[in-house]
């Protein structure tokens, strides 16, 4: 292998390394979030500790209003959504806007601490 592929496979797996390191990063980044700013009405990664808001650990993929712990509204219930990525920054960012008679009184407006946030919820699938 001659000096320049060598170099450029080496930059791929530096890359790689880089990429992996700023993933985590950003995901324990997003747990300092959830910690702060969610944790209260949604407990941990189980069962919520308090029975205000359903826990949110493997919350992508399911419908709204599905989870086995919490209080739902009927506009939650009643919304069809499925929740991914996008339906949440939707709904996380202005959660009144987006579902009209939501329990939800907490918005994330921060679009970086959003996106941290996302990077948790979604290290859970």
């Amino acid at each position: 292998m001659d000096c320049f592929r060598k170099c450029a496979c080496v930059a791929l797996v530096l890359a790689g390394l880089i990429g992996a390191a700023s993933a985590d990063d950003s995901v324990q980044s997003g747990r300092q979030v959830f910690e702060a700013r969610c944790r209260t009405c949604h407990g941990g990664t189980g069962r919520a500790d308090l029975p205000i808001g359903p826990s949110l650990s493997r919350i992508i993929g399911t419908k709204a209003g599905t989870q086995p712990s919490g209080v739902h509204s009927g506009a939650m219930m009643d919304s069809g959504i499925v929740w991914d990525r996008e339906s949440l920054r939707r709904f996380l960012a202005a959660p009144r806007r987006e579902i009209p008679g939501t329990l939800m009184p907490v918005a994330v407006t921060d679009p970086a601490e959003l996106e941290r946030l996302l990077d948790y919820l979604e290290s859970f699938r």
